[in-house]
C-alpha cells in the first residue's frame, strides 16, 4: 500500500514538473525556436537575440530624448541605419537603427510619443522583408503601418530600399524591392510631412564600390547618403 502511493506521489510529481518545463519553454520561446530550427521556417526579428538587445540599448537614449528638446532628427530602420555614424553629420540626432530588422520589428517598437517628439525622422525599412521571402501581398499592408505609424511626425524623409547586388540576392527579391519602394513612394506623396528619397545619384553603377558587400553601404557610400541627406535638411560644415 505504501509503495503504491509512493508512485502515485512520484507521478503526480513528475507530471507537475513537466507541466512547469513546458511553460517554461514555451514563454521563453525555446520551444518554438527549436522546432523553427528543424523546420527551416524563418524566425521572427522580434525574437532574436540582437533584436531584443537593441531594444534594450535604445530605452535609455530614447529616455533622454523624451525629456529633452535637442534632439532634432532620429534615424530609424534596419543594418543600414545602425551602421551609419548619424551624430557625425548630425550632432543633435538619435539613431534606433537594427540589423536585421523587418517593417514588422520596426513597427512593433515605434513609439508614438516619441515620433511626436523628435522634428524630423529618416526611415530606411524594407531590405530584409525581401531577404525573408516576404510574400509580396503583405507590401500593401507593411506601407500602410508605417504611414499610420509617421503620420504623426512633424516630417519624414523615407528613403528608398536601396539597390542591392549579389549571388544570394534573386530576382525575387529585386521584384519585392521594386514593388516596395513603388508603394512606399505613392504612399509618401500622399503624406503632407513626407519626403521621399530614391538612391543617390550613380548608386545604382557604383553599387559595387560604394557598398561592402553588395547591401551594406561601405564610407563611400555612407557619404553619398549623407551628401543627399544634407539637400533636406541644414547639416553643420
Amino acid at each position: 500500500m505504501k509503495k503504491r502511493t509512493g508512485n502515485r506521489i512520484l507521478l503526480v510529481a513528475n507530471l507537475v514538473l513537466t507541466l512547469v518545463l513546458a511553460a517554461v519553454l514555451v514563454k521563453t520561446g525555446y520551444l518554438s525556436k527549436t522546432v523553427r530550427k528543424f523546420t527551416g521556417a524563418h524566425v521572427p526579428v522580434t525574437e532574436t537575440d540582437h533584436y531584443k538587445l537593441m531594444v534594450l540599448l535604445h530605452e535609455r537614449p530614447i529616455s533622454q530624448t523624451l525629456a529633452s528638446p535637442d534632439i532634432q532628427i532620429a534615424f530609424i530602420g534596419d543594418s543600414i541605419i545602425e551602421g551609419w555614424l548619424t551624430s557625425n553629420i548630425l550632432p543633435n540626432s538619435l539613431n534606433l537603427g537594427i540589423s536585421r530588422d523587418t517593417t514588422p520589428g520596426m513597427v512593433a517598437r515605434a513609439k508614438p510619443e516619441l515620433i511626436a517628439h523628435v522634428p524630423t525622422w529618416y526611415l530606411g525599412i524594407g531590405v530584409n522583408d525581401a531577404l525573408a521571402a516576404t510574400p509580396p501581398e503583405e507590401i500593401a499592408g507593411y506601407v500602410a503601418q508605417l504611414k499610420t505609424v509617421f503620420m504623426p511626425a512633424e516630417r519624414l524623409i523615407w528613403r528608398t530600399v536601396l539597390p542591392v547586388t549579389g549571388a544570394s540576392w534573386t530576382a525575387e527579391m529585386e521584384a519585392f524591392r521594386t514593388a516596395f519602394n513603388t508603394a512606399a513612394l505613392q504612399t509618401c506623396q500622399e503624406m503632407a510631412n513626407c519626403t521621399f528619397l530614391t538612391p543617390p545619384d550613380g548608386y545604382d553603377e557604383n553599387i559595387v564600390n560604394w557598398t561592402s558587400d553588395g547591401l551594406h553601404p561601405n564610407a563611400i557610400g555612407y557619404r553619398q547618403l549623407a551628401q543627399q541627406l544634407c539637400t533636406e535638411v541644414s547639416c553643420p560644415p
